[in-house]
């Protein structure tokens, strides 16, 4: 079921994407369409088209996110770059609805310390105007920061004085003397930038400052037995937690940001509002999850039904939808699934809710975790995504629906997960490994050559033995040994002329003649009782 509701979804974003695509070509007289390849300044020309009808901004922003899925899943490429177009019409869209809506800009920056400098408050405030994200505020200011302090600046009065060259030797800094990741200088790039165009209202310049230029990382990923050793060092809502990161493919802040209302238990759906670049998306509900999540939802009820009864029930609400649903927050399928053991203020307009649990909870739990499991990687919260990715390509899953779960815009940020996958049709074997079997295959022949003679050995002592080769009896070689001294005598006599008659031979020899002949020799030199044996065979022999 689920996976019909996730086809249904991609059929109706197909579809949406075929209507507008086809609109875009009619309006450019376009004939062959599937040649056709529009550009950024096409899309722009249609929308002003649009302006003149009327249309408002966000059915506008809709053709631009319908084009981006067009290009993204039907052309495959990353051309032309729309998310430029896309980003002015949100930020056109965020202020209409200011306009629309005509509440006090109080109410929607919430509460700024007046003991700030007076640039981070209005860099503060251009930030909650134009829908910047927590995150991404805390992390902008900080950059800003920085670069006051690099520069000497206090008030927004000093900011006359700086331009392009100021920013350019920053981010050169930062990159030479504080070898800091591409993605830091990009982000203060980002923030300086946001500075420029919303607070000091300047052009940003040119700048050409040295790039970072350190290598990206290829993820880390666990192993399927790995995920099973950490899930049993796991317990209660943090198990349930890990489950989900690796069964949806979640990032952690997607995860404690559930709702109750985004859990479909008859589809078998998740869904992930407010993510990363202010998307949506449907992912599947692992049916082995299922009954934890209902008894995690009843559980939660029940502390509702507490904060009801003291009537503090609140939660945090995105965008304006406090004030276009007023008692939402006091409503249960609009509560945290995961939801804080106390209440916190909002850091913006310091009212009390029930928040969800902190971002730095679960990797404590799961630091432990991994310890125990004695898995010797760094796997953090985001591990789970990347192994979710890389197991999922590994059982044949079409990266286009992987790109899809993740979330991801653009298919090169899902295609880094190929560099890790273990192709099971491709094997590569190491040079030490074949080293190490060419080895066993030496010594195995060596075995089997000595073995060899042996085997001969034994085949000649088994077959039959010749009469002059048979072992003398016993009386016999009593006898030959107790014989007659002129007989022993006569044999040394026998013996030391024939060893005689051949040294004279050798000296008569040539050179290596004569050494062979002294080889031979020292071959037939025998030992006392060998020479007894030779005795006692010549004299039985004679007498016979």
């Amino acid at each position: 079921m689920a996976t019909k509701a996730f086809s249904r979804q991609q059929d109706k974003s197909e579809y949406y994407a075929r209507q507008w695509y086809a609109s875009l070509a009619n309006y450019h007289c376009i004939m062959n369409r599937e040649s056709w390849q529009f550009c950024e300044e096409d899309v722009i020309a249609f929308l002003k088209m649009k302006v003149g009808q009327n249309m408002p901004t966000w059915q506008r922003l809709g053709i631009v996110n319908s084009l981006i899925w067009y290009r993204n899943n039907v052309r495959k490429t990353d051309q032309p770059s729309l998310e430029r177009v896309r980003a002015a019409l949100q930020e056109r869209v965020a202020h209409e609805r200011l306009n629309r809506d005509e509440v006090p800009i109080e109410d929607v920056v919430g509460k700024i310390n007046p003991r700030e400098p007076d640039v981070i408050q209005q860099f503060r405030r251009q930030l909650r105007l134009h829908g910047r994200a927590l995150n991404t505020e805390k992390a902008y200011v900080q950059k800003l920061r920085a670069f006051m302090a690099d520069r000497g600046l206090q008030t927004l009065a000093d900011f006359e004085r700086i331009g392009a060259a100021d920013v350019e030797a920053h981010l050169t800094d930062l990159a030479v003397d504080g070898d800091v990741a591409p993605s830091t200088q990009d982000q203060a790039f980002y923030a300086l930038l946001f500075l420029f165009e919303h607070v000091l209202k300047r052009e940003f310049g040119s700048i050409n400052a040295i790039r970072s230029t350190k290598a990206p990382r290829i993820p880390t990923v666990m192993s399927k037995s790995e995920v099973i050793e950490v899930f049993a060092q796991l317990q209660g809502t943090y198990l349930l937690i890990a489950q989900l990161l690796y069964g949806c493919g979640m990032r952690i802040s997607e995860c404690l940001r559930l709702r109750v209302k985004d859990i479909d238990f008859d589809q078998l759906l998740i869904e992930i509002h407010n993510s990363k670049g202010d998307k949506s998306r449907f992912v599947p509900l692992p049916r082995q999850l299922v009954e934890p999540l209902r008894r995690l939802v009843e559980s939660r009820r029940l502390v509702h039904e507490r904060d009801v009864a003291n009537g503090e029930a609140s939660v945090w609400l995105p965008h304006a939808l406090d004030r276009k649903y007023p008692s939402a927050h006091g409503q249960f399928k609009w509560q945290f699934l995961f939801a804080s053991a106390k209440f916190s203020r909002d850091p913006k307009t310091g009212r009390r809710h029930r928040h969800h649990l902190h971002s730095d909870t679960f990797p404590v739990h799961l630091k432990k975790a991994v310890e125990q499991a004695q898995v010797n990687k760094h796997v953090t919260s985001h591990t789970f995504r990347h192994s979710f990715a890389t197991h999922l390509l590994q059982d044949g899953t079409d990266i286009r629906t992987i790109q899809e779960l993740l979330g991801h815009s653009d298919i090169s940020t899902t295609m880094i997960y190929t560099h890790v996958l273990a192709r099971p049709d491709i094997h590569v074997v190491s040079p030490l490994d074949r080293l190490q079997n060419e080895a066993v295959q030496l010594d195995t022949s060596r075995a089997g050559a000595r073995r060899e003679p042996e085997s001969a050995v034994s085949r000649a002592r088994g077959a039959a033995v010749p009469e002059s080769a048979r072992p003398v009896p016993q009386s016999a070689v009593e006898e030959v040994v107790e014989g007659s001294d002129e007989e022993l005598a006569e044999q040394d006599q026998t013996d030391a002329t024939g060893k005689q008659s051949l040294a004279n031979r050798s000296g008569r020899m040539g050179g290596e003649a004569a050494g062979s002949l002294r080889v031979g020799l020292v071959r037939d030199a025998r030992g006392p009782f060998a020479r007894l044996l030779s005795r006692c065979r010549r004299l039985l022999v004679r007498r016979c």
